[in-house]
């Protein structure tokens, strides 16, 4: 009996790909699949090869028209230092029914719609979809994508979409909206990118407890946005994390082309870090929580600021302890909002003593922002000083419970700093999100 001993890999040793064959597909087109495993030619040395049929694998793995991957190596005998490369795949069904639970800000919806993958053999995607909730009364959109150079990182898109929102619990009117457009989306190491262009026309209907500004605003009125945005995520959790910081940036630039209604550049930031301060094996953990929020709107051509364009503060979600939007000048029912806004939380999120395998944890918060009127000629010392005054602060404490799709927080809050105008909620107050300052 003898043993076999196994060849050891060279890592630098000369090797390239000498023949590839890619069996099973039917519907997805020769051209894309040269363009999507063209990486493996250029492959030198042993270790490229390992490392870039593992990244073509991924890359067909992200463009989720596969249900299986295979790859085989085999040595070429003919010609030295080569391989010959087969990959095996199996192609998902085309189409495909959605249904979905959503969150969004103290907001549930059902979602539900039909997806075609690979409508043309190149990864392409056309997707309907169709959303209600207890503030988007309904919403629709129909979009046709496809990747870019066969790249599942690079994605151009076309879409055409329609709403109805119910605003009350900021202001009392009801929004809707229709618009198309195309957005560009990237995603690299450093995170998600998202570029888009939309021709917005939206209809405000106020109701009979509107203020005399949301009335002023009443109508129908154009947009047209350039949106942009950058997120980068290395939370080890959406809805409760343990570890790791979240970034985000997110603009929209109104009136391209001269087109609309509005002229404005919005900005807006939002961070957060999380720490775990102490844990044992039991599964006991103590967390620090902090975030930040900001942001900014310059109105152009002296053309008044939209009530649905402004920034709000206040609510669950952000500056806890007071109504959603409670912060700031009002109108009547209704909150004026602002064009320059900060918030900053700081929580210590504790599992509950014998119950750390429930999906039930304890906090205490501190938060703590303001908001203004601005105008883009303030000058920026100014601006500084107008939002550093007299902050509105609040700290309470309360259980959170998380799932992988939502957080709910119920919270006891004691407003501890308001103006005149503001709506404090001491109490008890719930919060129905994922993004929680």
């Amino acid at each position: 009996m003898t043993d076999t001993v196994p060849t050891p890999i060279v890592a630098d040793a000369p090797l390239h790909v000498n023949a590839l064959r890619i069996l099973g597909t039917t519907a997805t087109r020769s051209s894309f699949l040269n363009s999507a495993t063209a990486l493996l030619f250029d492959a030198q040395t042993t270790a490229d090869v390992l490392k870039n049929v593992q990244e073509v694998a991924t890359k067909l793995q992200k463009h989720d028209i596969f249900d299986e991957i295979k790859v085989y190596l085999d040595s070429n005998h003919e010609v030295t230092d080569t391989v010959d490369v087969t990959i095996h795949l199996k192609e998902k069904q085309k189409s495909l029914l959605r249904t979905a639970f959503g969150v969004g800000e103290n907001e549930a919806t059902l979602h539900g719609g039909v997806s075609v993958r690979n409508v043309f053999g190149g990864a392409e995607t056309f997707n309907t979809g169709y959303t209600f909730g207890n503030r988007t009364k309904a919403a629709w959109e129909a979009s046709f994508g496809t990747p870019i150079n066969g790249s599942p990182y690079a994605r151009i898109e076309a879409f055409v979409n329609g709403s109805v929102k119910d605003y009350s619990m900021i202001n009392f009117y009801k929004e809707s909206a229709s618009s198309f457009g195309a957005r560009f989306k990237s995603e690299s190491n450093y995170g998600h990118h998202q570029i888009a262009y939309a021709l917005i026309n939206r209809d405000l209907t106020a109701q009979s407890n509107s203020s005399a500004t949301v009335r002023a605003h009443s109508g129908k009125n154009v947009k047209s946005s350039v949106f942009h945005s950058f997120v980068r995520d290395e939370r080890d959790n959406a809805t409760l994390p343990t570890s790791g910081h979240y970034v985000g940036f997110f603009q929209e630039l109104a009136g391209v082309g001269d087109r609309g209604d509005s002229q404005f550049l919005k900005s807006e930031l939002a961070a957060q870090y999380h720490r775990t301060l102490a844990s044992n094996g039991s599964g006991w953990r103590v967390v620090l929580s902090t975030g930040f929020k900001s942001g900014l709107v310059a109105s152009f051509a002296n053309k008044e600021l939209n009530v649905s364009d402004r920034l709000y503060l206040g609510g669950p979600l952000s500056v806890r302890g007071f109504k959603t939007g409670g912060i700031g000048p009002r109108d009547g029912n209704d909150a004026l909002g602002g064009e320059a806004f900060w918030a900053a939380g700081a929580s210590v999120v504790s599992t509950i003593p014998g119950a750390s395998h429930l999906p039930i944890k304890a906090h205490a918060f501190f938060n703590a922002g303001s908001i203004i009127p601005w105008d883009k000629s303030t000058p920026l010392n100014d601006t500084v000083t107008a939002l550093s005054a007299e902050p509105r602060t609040s700290a309470g404490f309360g259980l959170i419970f998380h799932h992988d799709v939502a957080r709910v927080e119920a919270n006891f809050c004691i407003p501890l700093r308001f103006k005149t105008g503001d709506i404090p909620q001491p109490g008890f107050q719930l919060g129905l999100g994922i993004n929680f300052l």
